[in-house]
């Protein structure tokens, strides 16, 4: 019998767009992240390995520090915004 999950944690998340690509690589200090002139794909290391990301992507820190990359769509769906 399948059982349905919901996310109850919340994330520290950066959306990554043209202008803030300082902001991105502050959020995510202790990792490496290269930023392609072009715009096609950048990328992340993470312990699992590099990881491409486009700008409209974000983010996510986890509990940890570590950083990973969501596809906005996804983020988006699965993701809300929490009121101050």
């Amino acid at each position: 019998m399948t059982k349905k999950y919901i996310k109850t944690t919340p994330v520290e998340a950066i959306q990554v767009t043209q202008y803030n690509f300082v902001d991105v690589m502050k959020f995510a200090s202790n990792q490496n992240i290269k930023f392609n002139q072009l715009e096609v794909f950048h990328t992340i290391e993470t312990l699992e390995g590099c990881m491409k990301f486009k700008t409209s992507d974000y983010i996510i820190k986890n509990p940890t520090g570590e950083c990973y990359v969501c596809k906005k769509e996804i983020f988006e769906e699965t993701y809300k915004l929490l009121e101050d």
